[in-house]
């Protein structure tokens, strides 16, 4: 389906009718992956191409630190972090480490074990698929597959703000993978989604891909200056074995069947980044970058709060490190949208769970 978001422009045409290219390249995306995993050999490695791929990953097993160069670096995944986190990540704060739900955990292992099974697979798929396989896994100039640790790159920009201040920073990217297709680099992300095969489509027919992610990939393409590719959504959950449409035991909300196939388990979204839009993220990765330089510490905000569930390392010392005139801010601010449209909505329920555990004695 086509993301019903994305902001390149595309031309409409009847006689004839030419698809255009975006449309293209996820369809034939996922028909290469459709043709791939519906070949009964698919399940069965070559042993050269699995061995090579397994080297691979050992030659790059190891903890790789940044240039000792004073800059601020941001990972590209981590471009959708909140002010206040990257101040603390570049501050001599011990970072806390908590114990979490032991499904996350699993959850966690769990994508992370198939984004390797589809790197194999996508190496594999050239020699099952021959011709048919249009997008390939790019080599680097010194032979490997062209994948994380592999591709990793790590790029230094200045940006100069408007007050004539120039920034200096990092960003650092190592995508899931590089494709070829039609004589042009793709960069690749894949994400896996363990909302369930409804919630995931009915997600991304709404909204498109998740603005993180596009975030995540405007910084791949500032670094690789590959300003185009394909990001790939894998459901967990996949559908019945069999047709459930006619199982009365299965309920309408739970079926993974409709009109004779399955709900769709993988949606492909490709994604072309604009200059403006590199042009916002630097600007931002900017300001963050000079919050650290200049020991300015950000003032939390509602909309931060949204972020918290996913930080790992300074969440209690957030909460205890708030003056109280910004606890009491955030406060009068949740009092006013439990009363409005907004009260048990995503935004509330954030902000609440992160004054809950706020301590009595912070701010003071």
């Amino acid at each position: 389906m086509t993301n019903p978001l994305r902001q390149r422009a595309r031309k409409q045409y009847s006689e004839p009718f030419r698809e255009a290219f975006g449309d293209q390249v996820e369809r034939e995306f996922i028909e290469q992956l459709d043709a791939y995993y519906s070949d009964p050999r698919s399940s069965l490695y070559i042993h050269q191409l699995e061995e090579s791929f397994y080297k691979q990953r050992l030659d790059h097993v190891g903890w790789k630190p940044y240039p000792k160069d004073g800059l601020v670096t941001f990972g590209a995944s981590g471009t959708d972090k909140c002010d206040l986190e990257v101040y603390y990540r570049n501050q001599k704060i011990k970072p806390e480490k908590r114990h979490d739900f032991p499904f996350r955990g699993r959850q966690r292992r769990q994508g992370t074990a198939i984004i390797e099974m589809v790197q194999l697979d996508l190496i594999h798929m050239p020699v099952r698929l021959g011709d048919r396989a249009k997008f390939r896994l790019k080599k680097t100039k010194s032979g490997e597959y062209a994948i994380e640790d592999a591709a990793q790159h790590r790029a230094v920009y200045e940006v100069e703000m408007e007050d004539g201040y120039k920034c200096r920073f990092a960003i650092t990217a190592k995508p899931d993978g590089i494709l070829e297709y039609e004589g042009r680099d793709l960069l690749f992300e894949y994400k896996t989604k363990a909302t369930g095969l409804r919630t995931m489509n009915g997600k991304l027919d709404f909204k498109g891909p998740d603005a993180g992610h596009m975030r995540q990939v405007t910084a791949e393409s500032l670094v690789f200056r590959i300003n185009e590719g394909i990001l790939l959504y894998e459901s967990t959950q996949k559908p019945s074995w069999f047709s459930d449409e006619e199982r009365k035991s299965v309920t309408k909300g739970q079926k993974t069947w409709r009109e004779g196939a399955p709900l769709a388990d993988v949606r492909a979204f490709y994604f072309s980044i604009s200059a403006e839009e590199q042009h916002a993220l630097l600007h931002h990765l900017a300001k963050q970058a000079r919050n650290v330089y200049e020991n300015t510490k950000p003032t939390v905000t509602p909309e931060m709060t949204n972020k918290c569930a996913f930080c790992d390392f300074f969440y209690s010392h957030c909460q205890a490190d708030q003056p109280t005139k910004v606890i009491e801010n955030l406060r009068q601010v949740e009092r006013q949208m439990a009363k409005s449209h907004m009260a048990g909505k995503f935004e509330h329920r954030n902000l609440v769970e992160y004054l809950s555990a706020v301590p009595e004695e912070a701010g003071k």
